[in-house]
């Protein structure tokens, strides 16, 4: 699906993942499931690339939803990789995967993440360093945006007011919605997250999860921040 001609959402895939589309190559931001890289590259070749012609991935966080393609395109395409240092290890297969609590952790354990290989991250990056994506333009600044994983990061592009989300949001039914509880590790973390983002200068939301969102975003994550059972949070 084209966002903008430059910027596509890759269509079958269960997380968002976008390609950002210039003159020196693509970028991906995040990979989906370990079992769905080869739609990933044939959404690629439908936007008439081949696979060799990625060069960068962005990893929003560590979920094996967001990362589990990551191991086979690096494999394939020798694309470098950007993540946060505390997701990184995990990406990595150096530490401990963060998983849901109870059922749907055993589920992750036994079922999900034995299928997730690891892959390295060639790039650490954190609050404020501008990514060599979109240059032209100013680049990709880095946006911490901890609690739905404990490195969790979203990259925003000022010169378009234009936000990629991850999972720090969600979009469903046009508005804007925190990350489940179930799948993260620190909701009121997450929630200061989400507060943190609707003090930016946001109009284009490209969330981890629905639809993108491409006006009037700053408004919608405003309205998370304000609503009353947030706000104690």
């Amino acid at each position: 699906m084209r966002v903008f001609p430059d910027i596509h959402q890759l269509d079958g895939i269960d997380c968002n993942v976008f390609v950002i589309i210039e003159s020196d190559g693509l970028t991906l931001v995040d990979t989906g499931m370990p079992w769905l890289t080869k739609r990933v590259l044939a959404g690629i070749q439908a936007l008439g690339h081949s696979p060799q012609d990625i060069r960068r991935i962005l990893l929003t966080h560590q979920h094996i939803d967001h990362v589990g393609g990551l191991a086979s395109l690096v494999q394939l395409t020798g694309a470098e990789t950007w993540a946060h240092p505390a997701d990184a290890p995990a990406i990595e297969g150096r530490a401990a995967r963060e998983v849901p609590r109870g059922a749907m952790g055993l589920l992750f354990r036994t079922v999900l993440l034995p299928r997730l290989r690891s892959a390295p991250i060639t790039h650490r990056v954190s609050e404020g360093e501008t990514l060599p994506v979109l240059s032209a333009e100013g680049g990709l600044r880095v946006v911490e945006t901890p609690g739905h994983t404990i490195g969790h990061i979203s990259f925003y592009l000022p010169a378009r007011k234009l936000l990629f989300a991850g999972d720090a949001v969600r979009s469903e039914g046009g508005k804007l919605t925190p990350p489940p509880a179930v799948f993260s590790l620190d909701m009121p973390m997450a929630l200061q997250s989400v507060r943190k983002l609707a003090a930016l200068d946001i109009d284009t939301c490209l969330p981890g999860h629905g639809a993108p969102i491409t006006s009037g975003a700053q408004a919608l994550l405003a309205a998370i921040g304000s609503a009353p059972a947030l706000s104690k949070a």
